[in-house]
């Protein structure tokens, strides 16, 4: 079952053009603001209670899941939680905009949807778009994958929470907080996402680099994402063009999902994986 939601919310998403509605912040935005407006203590201000605020849908949709205990109900739940935890529409957008932009040379254009993109990564990523794109990739497919596998809907839906948290507070000190949420929340998915880069990419190149980040606990995620898939691939002839680049590490990270889907796809063939 695990597999087969996981195919459907894939095939979806990619192939339809997603409604704002069918994302996790849009909820987690009306959630915010009602909740807020509701606890005015000033106790409710605190980090920890923040967190769990910020975490009641997600664990709203859990309880409901256990509740109800009933195959197709989790079997639907878990493909609309993928498809609010994985929605990609506005970056895929703002993508598609930038390559028509560089193709016909309008730098302002360009530099206007490149500095949407990097802002949907995340304000603290570098501003080289190819690492923007890996990033993306990341957090909106590959990790959500990963602890959708591990927790179902729950852990897609915690991990998206966090997510949008750590993007949109925009207080210095819960900002901080919000970034070592997602720092331990990432770093055994980015280390097995540099793995799955070797196996679809140039082993031999970058398994040394692979090797040397996953083994320094204080590695960041991000920085072991963008070091391995620079030596994952190939870098193209034409340092020139905007999009070459970019392109071959958007193909990397897409044969990296495949690869990741049919690890779940074996694992759920013998067992490992109901």
């Amino acid at each position: 079952m695990v597999l087969i939601a996981l195919l459907i919310a894939l095939s979806v998403e990619r192939l339809y053009h997603s409604p704002a509605f069918l994302h996790w912040s849009f909820f987690l935005e009306r959630w915010q603001h009602w909740s807020a407006a509701r606890l005015t203590n000033e106790k409710w201000k605190s980090e920890p209670l923040q967190l769990v605020r910020l975490l009641v849908p997600a664990l709203a949709v859990g309880f409901l899941v256990v509740l109800l205990d009933n195959l197709m109900v989790t079997f639907i739940v878990s493909i609309l939680s993928l498809l609010l935890a994985m929605n990609c529409e506005p970056a895929r957008k703002s993508y598609k905009a930038y390559l028509k932009a560089a193709n016909r040379g309008d730098e302002q254009q360009v530099n206007e949807h490149q500095h949407a993109l990097t802002e949907f990564a995340g304000q603290h990523q570098p501003k080289q778009l190819s690492d923007s794109l890996i990033w993306i990739n990341y957090r909106q497919y590959i990790a959500v994958m990963f602890y959708f596998v591990l927790f179902g809907s729950f852990g897609a839906l915690v991990y998206a929470s966090l997510r949008y948290a750590e993007k949109q507070i925009s207080e210095p000190e819960s900002t901080k907080l919000w970034q070592q949420f997602m720092w331990f929340a990432d770093w055994v998915p980015a280390r097995l996402a540099g793995f799955g880069l070797l196996i679809v990419g140039h082993f031999s190149r970058a398994f040394p680099v692979w090797v040397k980040h996953s083994l320094n606990p204080q590695a960041d995620p991000d920085k072991l994402l963008f070091n391995v898939a620079s030596k994952a691939e190939d870098i193209p002839q034409h340092p020139d063009d905007r999009t070459e680049h970019i392109a071959c590490q958007l193909r990397l990270m897409r044969r990296q999902q495949i690869f990741w889907v049919c690890v779940i796809a074996a694992l759920t063939l013998t067992g490992w994986v109901n």
